[in-house]
């Protein structure tokens, strides 16, 4: 309504200035006449107005349709295979004890599935989701703290501390206990015994040293009792008095026990289609370029490996990384470093680690100056595993597809992820995921209205000129009428 009526201001305002200016109406023209006329005009821009917005709401009606639908649509923990576009048959081994079995994932599917990978389904022929853990296998060290129930702290024989923790009725595994003192330069030492009924124990750690020492701005700090992964319910902890600097009882703050483990990594290499070289300019100095085909989109990369056949050289180069070979995108700098080998020594193949990035194609850019081109031979590429674990389906004879495809899917968060632990034993069985497929059930999700019915909006907008021209008309002839007369 607002903008109707600052139409219609607008309208009336050019009359004036038309009126105004003396070239509107004749000369000698009565005010009845013009009235009359600018009544007729406002008239007529009302129609206008009118029409062009009810041409405009029908237009829209249909988009505003589908966009209320997409909106108030719930979301449903049932999902149709339909709307995966691709599988691959998973090849269980034929190792029926494993209790876990795993597989990695192969280039084809970072082309095909979603960048975070959150659509991966599994699904047994019968139609059973089977839930599973996606892990990037990157070598790492995870300290888990632990939750313990302190009792029984008291001071024993010359002046050393002795307290007790309790972890639970189902404590999990555990190795390691920090103990928090609040002073300094001390050499103390501790044992460690642990019990599942607070009768009998069994000695874990004895009598080894927690210290603490500062020298200048360096802080020495150890004091972490380590010892072989055990499940006792209580743990019982016991702290001497360091005979130099200890003139009374310990005082121990806090006592925390924890589960360090060591997680293995798993990298996956593939060659890489490096092309010819290329001569450019490099950072200002001739040099050569050498572009490196992953085979794939979104393909995972954070180190390569280049086989080069000089026996000597020391070149700078940089890293650029780019898009699919049919693609427009540009290259873009990300890692820069110095290569250098020494005439004599072996020939191993030349390296590039960096952050992890998830590229289409790499473009190694080497800054000769006056020297021959290095004589590039293969380049691959490495990445940590992407491995998907889960426990074997009960009914054997089933097969198992994971699917992928689907970039409006949610992500599973599967409790069994959560609650799988870090370090597996027995490892998984290793099975292999097939080449991609066409899901069968596969059904497109349908086109948006505008691109259902693409040439509904040009027959609206035709339809809306139309009704304009004969209306401007009309109110054209009415005018000239008005004006002759």
């Amino acid at each position: 309504m607002t903008c109707s009526r600052l139409c219609l201001k607008t309208v009336a305002t050019l009359a004036r200035a038309w009126k105004t200016s003396g070239n509107s109406l004749p000369e000698g023209a009565s005010p009845t006449v013009w009235r009359r006329w600018l009544h007729t005009f406002q008239t007529k821009a009302r129609t206008i107005l009118a029409t062009t917005t009810l041409a405009m709401t029908l237009a829209a009606v249909p988009v505003a349709a589908e966009v209320a639908t997409l909106e108030t649509t719930e979301p449903s923990r049932d999902e149709s295979l339909a709307g995966w576009q691709y599988r691959g048959r998973v090849e269980l081994p034929e190792d029926a004890d494993a209790r876990w079995i795993d597989f990695v994932l192969p280039l084809e599917v970072f082309a095909s599935a979603r960048y975070d990978l959150g659509d991966l389904r599994l699904y047994d022929t019968s139609g059973r989701e089977i839930p599973y853990a996606l892990r990037v296998r990157r070598k790492e060290d995870r300290t888990d703290l632990l939750e313990a129930t302190e009792f029984n702290r008291a001071v024993g024989k010359e002046g050393s501390t002795k307290l007790s923790v309790d972890l639970g009725e189902q404590p999990i595994e555990h190795n390691e206990v920090h103990v928090e003192m609040p002073s300094m330069n001390f050499r103390r030492a501790a044992t460690v015994e642990g019990s599942d009924d607070r009768n009998e124990w069994s000695r874990l750690v004895r009598d080894d040293q927690l210290i603490r020492f500062r020298s200048g701005k360096s802080t020495i700090d150890d004091c972490v009792l380590s010892y072989p992964p055990s499940r006792f319910r209580y743990l019982q902890i016991t702290v001497d008095q360091d005979p130099v600097v200890d003139k009374g009882p310990v005082k121990v703050s806090k006592v925390t026990v924890r589960r360090r483990v060591e997680v293995p990594g798993e990298t996956v290499t593939h060659v890489a289609v490096c092309g010819p070289r290329e001569p450019v300019r490099a950072d200002g100095a001739p040099g050569s370029a050498w572009i490196a085909n992953l085979r794939g989109e979104n393909i995972p990369c954070e180190e390569i490996e280049v086989d080069a056949g000089d026996p000597d050289f020391v070149r700078s180069y940089y890293l650029e990384r780019g898009g699919p070979p049919d693609s427009q995108e540009r290259f873009f700098r990300f890692h820069s470093g110095q290569w250098r080998r020494r005439a004599g020594r072996q020939e191993k193949p030349i390296t590039a680690e960096f952050n992890e990035v998830r590229t289409s194609r790499l473009r190694l850019v080497v800054t000769d100056h006056r020297n021959p081109p290095l004589d590039i031979r293969a380049v691959r590429f490495m990445a940590p595993a992407r491995q998907i674990v889960f426990a074997r389906p009960k009914h054997a004879g089933r097969a198992v597809y994971l699917y992928y495809g689907n970039p409006k899917a949610e992500s599973p968060h599967y409790d069994f992820a959560g609650n799988l632990p870090a370090r597996l034993a027995p490892e998984p069985s290793r099975a292999k995921l097939g080449p991609r497929e066409e899901n069968p059930d596969y059904q497109p999700e349908p086109l948006p209205f505008t691109e259902r019915w693409p040439w509904a909006i040009y027959v609206v907008l035709g339809s809306v000129g139309l009704v304009l021209a004969v209306m401007i008309a009309s109110v054209s002839r009415r005018a000239i009428a008005a004006h002759d007369a």
